[in-house]
């Protein structure tokens, strides 16, 4: 499948090709690239508004209540009566919409329930969710139990990682479904491309697109079911031990190249601070020591932060810190065994040249069969430990060292031959 992060590492290796052959792209190529990408990012911008936060033990959107903003609610009971014209991000035990979003809306909950209508689509972590309202677009949702009732309207497409759903309601376009079980008895406007333990179809199961299922058993599929074409089923495999295609190492390729480029990059913006950081991954101890304790201990803080709605921009704001952090862990550790075999410097150029070479080492060494993941678990506690210890030490204050006052005689002494002094 492809996932944004080989997204992300073509982009990277495609800045590389970019910047190397900068000279020969021409001006109009270059100012209509640039003037493209613009566009692409101002097609992303959200257009600014005000936001409402509430927070409490029981937070309500009452009946009678209009939000002309997106709001952020969080508490152990979340209600959503009134109408709110914009998205709403729920952080609760228990998270119930009976009322009208015009926009999204973004949940974190124990468990949710929708019987209201959601005109935007709806992104959950839950621990069970079921919608016998209206969704009017799509549903992306992370689950362990999942219920569409008959009454429940999903207007495009469904796509669910859980452990138990049921869909007895309309979904209009494709469902993408991970699951253990599954059963479906209500309509499936287009695709059906689904993975798990079972997959049940019953007599009122309505699927109008190409219908694919790989499972570790065949799917229960009832004869009275309405079906645009057959089902087709394969026999989910379980590979033992470690088996790689070409395309792994296709891949570990561009992923090295992203790396370089990455690091030139980070060299490029930061050199001081980059020779600060191969320095500190020097000292293994205090690097791996600080790597262990930065790599889980940060990403929970941060998580737990964006809980707090009144922490959320310090815990989005380290978790970006800390996935940047992720990412030049391994640019860190490339350089300082460059440094170790071509020796040391501190020149921009000859940098890049080391930590180019020790990423290509250290990507071999995490493609190896086996022993590849533990080298890359200790790649990351290196890393991001030395990176944590150069700031560390550039973050504290610098004492300054005292130096005596040179004695001064009386009133009157007179001052030493070759004073000078100035003249108003």
């Amino acid at each position: 499948m492809f996932t944004l992060f080989q997204a992300l590492a073509l982009v990277f290796l495609t800045g590389l090709v970019i910047f190397a052959f900068r000279r020969y792209i021409r001006r109009g190529s270059a100012l209509a690239m640039m003037f493209a990408s613009l566009g692409f990012l101002g097609a992303f911008v959200a257009p600014a508004s005000a936001t409402e936060f509430r927070k409490g033990d029981t937070v309500e959107v009452r009946r009678d209540e209009t939000i002309k903003s997106d709001i952020f609610v969080s508490g152990e009971s979340v209600r959503i009566d009134g109408t709110v014209d914009g998205d709403v991000y729920a952080f609760g035990q228990q998270v119930d919409v009976s009322g009208h979003i015009n926009g999204d809306l973004i949940c974190f909950a124990r468990s949710a329930r929708v019987t209201g209508q959601v005109d935007g689509n709806v992104r959950s972590f839950t621990n069970n969710i079921a919608i016998s309202g209206t969704v009017g677009r799509s549903v992306t949702t992370f689950t362990e139990g999942f219920a569409l009732d008959t009454n429940g309207k999903i207007g495009h497409s469904l796509t669910i990682f859980a452990q138990n759903l049921m869909i007895d309601g309309k979904i209009g376009r494709d469902f993408l479904g991970f699951f253990h079980q599954a059963t479906v008895s209500g309509l499936i406007g287009g695709a059906l491309d689904s993975r798990g333990n079972s997959l049940t179809l019953t007599s009122t199961a309505e699927i109008d697109g190409k219908a694919e299922f790989q499972g570790d058993k065949p799917a229960i599929v009832s004869s009275e079911a309405k079906l645009a074409f057959p089902l087709e089923y394969k026999r989910l495999e379980h590979k033992h031990g470690d088996t790689r295609d070409a395309s792994f190492y296709v891949w570990q390729g561009i992923w090295t190249a992203a790396f370089i480029f990455f690091g030139l990059v980070l060299f490029s913006l930061m050199p001081r601070f980059a020779v600060e950081t191969v320095e500190a991954a020097e000292h293994l101890g205090a690097s791996f020591g600080l790597g262990v304790l930065v790599l889980p201990g940060i990403f929970i803080a941060a998580i737990i932060a964006c809980f707090t709605v009144v922490g959320l921009v310090v815990g989005i704001s380290s978790l970006m810190l800390w996935l940047i952090a992720f990412l030049a862990a391994e640019v860190v550790v490339g350089g300082i065994i460059g440094t170790w075999i071509m020796g040391r410097s501190t020149e921009l150029w000859p940098m890049v040249g080391r930590m180019a070479v020790g990423v290509i080492l250290v990507s071999i060494a995490t493609a190896l069969p086996w022993v590849g993941p533990w080298a890359k678990l200790a790649v990351l506690l290196w890393g991001m430990g030395a990176i944590s210890l150069a700031l560390y030490r550039r973050l504290q204050p610098a004492v300054t060292p005292s130096i005596p006052l040179a004695p001064v005689g009386p009133v009157g002494t007179p001052l030493p031959p070759g004073t000078t002094v100035g003249l108003a």
